[in-house]
């Protein structure tokens, strides 16, 4: 320590007077008491050990007030801070006003816990605001353990010392009081003790203030502090703490206290009334949905029905409605009478709707009053959150290694889940909202077969029964089914399945429970196929039955659903990211108990994208299938896999040869015992009888007894249920096997099953024809595989459509009869022939059979995703010289923006072949369409016409620069078209872009139906002057008025080039009808004005009869339900006019009268 500061002391006097704190030490001891002459040696050493012991006493003294100084400044605002934080100082009067605080209160001050001053900072008699700027760290202390309800330490109270382990907010009040108390009985502090206290100090401190707290520490601890601010702190602490009054009386753990207390606030200990209990039942979803927890917290506080602790834990909770459930659980178990009437009163202002219609639903319930009853619904849910537990905590996912079981939250690799919008969404967004009227939603979720639909199931439900807040929004019953396993009564199958037998809720009561309840009610059905013959359910799905639960079915794209169920919106199952993939794969090996590092050659070969079934592994199947391969037979190559096909009959080399290995028998080549071969017959032929039955999910004895070998569960193609049914690993194991049942006959007996069983007819053979289809892809000497494709084009053939609905809608953006009556059809109707050609490496002589059999307008249409095996191989198809396919008519939905590399690849690949001579968007989604146009313009040769149709049905708000700088490059590359047509856009601000950059090469301008303005009527008229192909204007019911016409016509003035111009349903005024009128007398190139729909009166018909009069090239003018009055009528039609014919005037009821 630097002691520089100590002053010199000199002695002046020999006579020295040794204070009592200084030790004799050294000083000579006389009989006679005199006065000891010291020598002058002796004499300094004196000096020095006396200024010495002077200086250790003044720092001692030092300490005491530093620790002082730390008690009452950081001391005081951490105690100042956990009493705002539960009496807010706005607050803090009308909380210190409520009888029952003040009642506590009193009490402290006539047992003089609380003198006078203090008192009369509570309650002021100037009725000023009272402040807890105003309250010492010992008033703090009354306060904080007598009105803020906190719970004494247990198990000593508020006078003793808390347990060491117990760091609550209780225990640190009460040690930072006991350190008050300690520090204002001493004098003097040695260094040793300061340290110790100073860390004891800190360390409560810290707790109570946080953060704010350290920078306080850091001062007083740097800090000089002068011998007038000691004697200052010190007494001023001395005031406080030394008078030795005590505080709060600790409460007694007697028993004779405790049955005191029960016996005075009994009624407070018995709960909420039941009739409030009721009323908190039926209101739970409205405080959860619409109340705010910040809002009400303080309140229900200030009123003790939660603790501040109780506080702290629901402003832990991230999520409003898991902290609003929380608060209810509270309130429904607190022991507080009045507790459900607190939580009322916090939402009587901010709420004041809710407050009143939670009122009134207690006031009916109090009226009538309520029986005591079970909560079936609480039961049940409580059962099926077992049922589900024991369900799925126990699978066996690979089926060729049975000894390995795992829960299915180990096993479940994340799927990507795309709404209608093209939305990716979380696991816990996947449950719609509650209904709260009307009908429940019935949800759709999509996937093809082996994309992992059925785990996903498995996933929702474990997380419902085992996480109760995970999901956005909750349900109290989910009701999972795999309607492949029911095979008798749907609610009794459903009932049995998921509830004990000894489960104290009977089937009826159990299915009127949910009749009640059906808002509250989630169904999950998996392996849906679109038809069924159970009555039950489909009254469950159509919303006869269960009206507002929210139903889920899971389903492959090409379902065809009953007449009764009408999907209110769509989930699109896409299986696995790339990085999904990685994770799968290392999921996998963790359970074979192998580390990734090991199988880096696997890793590298699921991320090489020039492998071909790279583009696969997005189906969890295919992975799968792969690393069964992979891990039951070290020979195979991977690499050589080049199909689905080849990869199921790879897998079953595999499998067999896996088992030989366990039953240790010798296999040369694929040379199998005849028992193997018989076992795959015969599992071939099973599969193709229960496809054709329709039978997904079967019996032990179901499998076993036909063929009386049970060596068939040993071939890796069946997994078990929990329960005792058996189902193939995937869908499409089963159609596999059943299209290797039907490779074996001769093309004769096959074509009969084929034909007599219509499996070229309906969708649930489809991907069994496919598969059937590449077992012979490389089969070159019989005609096998040219019969089934010449049969699928039969099928597209009668699929096509000469003119349909889809087709009659072009005629309002394509005048040409050509293309209207040109054969049309859906792409999703030649699906089959199209992914059949995916499993045969497209050879050249199937392709050019599907070829012909597609017609010349191909509609891209479909309320959910397109398969990507689809569009890739439509442009391939077109490549062949027997291609049909001129006319494109591509509607994109907003669930295609996941799959905008697919659509743009398919762009490109159609533009390629020069095919394509039409081409129409209809488009959603502005920067897909930019895309997929921009890379259709800049492949393409040339087209003939490009037709744009903005079918959004949300306003587009944002655009981003990549998608302006992709859409004008496309623009200025429609100098390879003549027609070009914008139509029903919805922003001026995109039309007027598009016509900014369109080159002045095109012949066709079409812009009917767009909301255009000022500025694009200025475009347009530049695009006019200096045109110099432009033949045809079509600016039909674009909402141009008034001078807006005026802009563009005195462009058509000096058009050299226009022929025929369209101002159907234009708002023309009288301004506009002159310089159209100028226009027609100076134009020598138009031939057609089309004024349907529009409104002409007297003057304007004089006008524009006068103009056609001296114009020499106007050949046809068109009034169609053109509103005109009768003068002006009779204006034109008495006018004689050179070559010209009037179109529509003689159509009397589009007439308004003269006025």
């Amino acid at each position: 320590m630097d002691e520089s500061w100590i002053p010199d002391i000199t002695v002046s006097t020999p006579e020295i007077q040794v204070p009592t704190v200084i030790p004799l030490e050294g000083i000579q001891k006389v009989e006679d008491q005199s006065v000891v002459q010291p020598s002058e040696n002796e004499q300094a050493n004196m000096d020095q050990n006396w200024a010495k012991k002077m200086n250790i006493a003044n720092k001692e003294r030092e300490n005491v007030a530093r620790i002082v100084w730390l008690l009452m400044d950081a001391g005081t605002f951490a105690l100042r801070s956990t009493f705002d934080s539960v009496h807010p100082p706005l607050n803090l009067r009308e909380h210190l006003s409520q009888a029952h605080i003040k009642a506590v209160l009193q009490r402290l001050h006539t047992s003089n816990v609380i003198n006078d001053k203090l008192w009369e900072m509570l309650y002021p008699l100037n009725k000023k605001n009272t402040t807890s700027q105003q309250y010492d760290s010992r008033a703090l202390c009354i306060l904080l353990q007598s009105i803020c309800h906190l719970c004494p330490p247990y198990p000593n109270g508020w006078g003793v010392a808390p347990l060491p382990t117990d760091s609550s907010l209780s225990a640190d009040i009460v040690r930072l009081q006991l350190l008050h108390q300690k520090v204002a009985r001493m004098d003097m502090i040695s260094p040793e003790e300061f340290v110790a206290l100073w860390n004891q100090i800190k360390e409560v401190l810290v707790r109570l203030g946080g953060p704010p707290i350290r920078v306080r520490l850091h001062r007083i601890e740097h800090e000089m502090i002068t011998t007038e601010l000691q004697n200052h702190y010190v007494n001023l602490f001395q005031d406080q703490w030394a008078d030795g009054r005590k505080l709060v009386m600790t409460p007694k753990s007697t028993g004779s206290r405790k049955r005191g207390r029960s016996m005075k606030n009994k009624k407070e200990e018995n709960g909420i009334p039941k009739e409030d209990k009721a009323v908190l039942l039926k209101t739970y979803r409205m405080f959860v949905d619409n109340v705010q927890a910040e809002d009400i917290l303080d309140r229900l506080q200030q009123n003790q029905v939660l603790k501040f602790s109780e506080r702290q834990e629901i402003l832990a909770i991230s999520k409003n409605s898991e902290r609003m459930q929380t608060i209810i659980e509270k309130i429904h178990t607190t022991k507080l009478s009045f507790g459900f009437k607190a939580l009322c009163d916090s939402i009587k202002f901010k709420y004041k709707k809710l407050y009143d219609v939670v009122m009134a639903i207690r006031k009916e319930v109090y009226k009538h009053g309520i029986k005591d009853t079970v909560d079936v619904v609480g039961v049940c849910r409580d059962s099926l959150y077992q049922t589900y537990k024991a369900m799925f905590a126990k699978c066996h996912p690979f089926s060729w290694a049975d000894n390995i079981s795992v829960n299915i939250r180990d096993l479940y690799t994340p799927l990507d889940i795309l709404d209608s919008n093209g939305r990716k969404l979380h696991l816990s967004d996947i449950l719609p909202p509650p209904c709260t009227n009307g009908k429940g939603q019935r949800i759709v979720l999509e996937g093809a077969g082996g994309s992992g639909k059925s785990i996903l199931c498995a996933m929702i439900t474990q997380l419902w029964a085992s996480h109760k807040n995970y999901f956005k929004y909750t349900y109290n019953i989910l009701i999972h089914v795999d309607i492949a396993t029911i095979k008798g009564d749907f609610k009794t199958e459903v009932y049995h399945r998921l509830f004990p037998d000894d489960f104290k809720i009977k089937q009826k009561d159990f299915w009127a429970t949910m009749e009640e309840n059906s808002h509250e009610i989630v169904l999950l059905i998996d392996s849906y196929e679109g038809k069924t013959e159970m009555r039950d359910l489909q009254d469950i799905i159509s919303g006869t039955s269960l009206p507002q639960a929210t139903v889920i079915v899971a389903t492959n794209p090409d379902t065809s659903h009953s007449l009764g169920f009408s999907a209110d919106s769509k989930l699109f199952n896409m299986g696995y990211s790339s990085h999904s993939v990685a994770r799968c794969f290392k999921t996998y090996l963790y359970h074979f108990k192998a580390h990734p590092d090991k199988h880096q050659a696997l890793f590298d070969l699921i991320e090489n994208e020039s492998w071909v079934m790279h583009k696969h592994l997005a189906q969890p199947i295919v992975c799968l299938l792969i690393f069964a391969i992979y891990q039951t037979n070290k020979t195979a190559n991977l690499d050589d896999i080049d199909c689905i096909t080849n990869l199921f009959e790879v897998f079953g080399l595999s499998m067999a040869t896996h088992y030989c290995k366990r039953q240790k028998i010798d296999v040369i080549g694929y040379e199998f015992p005849e028992e193997i071969v018989s076992a795959i017959n015969e599992l071939s032929n099973f599969a193709f009888e229960s496809l054709r039955d329709g039978k997904r999910a079967y019996l032990e004895d179901e499998i076993v007894t036909p063929s009386n070998n049970s060596m068939i569960f040993h071939l890796g193609v069946f997994f078990r249920l929990n329960g005792p049914h058996w189902k193939f690993t995937c869908t499409l194991m089963q159609d596999f096997l059943a299209a290797r049942h039907l490779s074996d006959f001769v093309l004769e007996e096959m074509s009969t099953i084929l034909k007599d069983n219509k499996m070229m007819k309906y969708s649930r053979y489809s991907q069994m024809i496919t598969l059937l289809c590449g077992l012979f892809r490389d089969d070159y000497d019989t005609s096998t595989l040219k019969s089934l494709f010449t049969d699928l084009a039969m099928r597209n053939i009668s699929n096509t459509k000469v003119l349909g609905d889809d087709v009659q809608s072009v005629r309002s953006a394509d005048s040409r009869a050509s293309i209207s009556h040109a054969p049309s059809g859906k792409l999703v109707d030649y699906n089959i022939s199209l992914q059949s050609l995916t499993e045969c490496d497209y050879r050249e002589d199937m392709c050019e059979i599907v070829a012909q059999s597609l017609p010349a307008k191909m509609i891209i249409k479909r309320d959910g995703l397109i398969s990507t095996k689809t569009l890739e191989a439509l442009p391939l198809v077109m490549t062949v010289e027997a291609n049909r396919i001129t006319y494109l008519d591509l509607v994109l939905q907003p669930s295609y923006s996941s799959q905008a590399a697919v659509y743009t690849e398919f762009a490109k690949g159609v533009a390629k072949t020069g095919c394509i001579k039409h081409l129409k968007i209809h488009w959603s989604t502005l920067d897909l369409m930019a895309r997929i146009l921009d890379a259709f313009m800049t492949a393409v040769v040339s087209v003939e016409s490009i037709v744009l149709s903005d079918i959004c049905k949300k306003s587009i708000k944002h655009v981003s620069a990549d998608t302006w700088a992709t859409l004008q490059n496309a623009c200025e590359n429609m100098t390879k078209t003549k027609e070009f047509a914008f139509l029903n856009g919805s922003k001026a601000a995109i039309a007027y872009f598009v016509l900014q950059h369109l080159p002045t090469t095109i012949q066709d301008l079409n812009f009917t139906g767009c909301k255009l303005n000022m500025m694009c009527a200025s475009e347009l008229s530049y695009k006019l002057e200096h045109a110099n192909s432009l033949t045809k204007l079509d600016i039909t019911n674009t909402q141009l008025a008034g001078s807006d016409f005026v802009a563009v016509l005195q462009g058509l003035k000096i058009c050299p080039t226009i022929k025929h111009l369209k101002l159907c349903g234009a708002k023309l005024d009288r301004p506009g009808v002159i310089t159209l009128s100028e226009c027609l007398r100076l134009t020598r190139t138009l031939q057609i004005l089309d004024l349907s729909n529009c409104e002409l009166d007297t003057e304007m018909s004089k006008l524009l009869a006068n103009a056609i009069a001296d114009n020499r090239s106007l050949m046809k003018l068109v009034l169609k339900n053109t509103k005109v009055t009768l003068e002006g009528k009779n204006v034109i039609s008495h006018t004689k006019f050179v070559q010209l014919k009037v179109i529509g005037l003689e159509d009397a009821k589009h007439l308004l009268l003269s006025i």
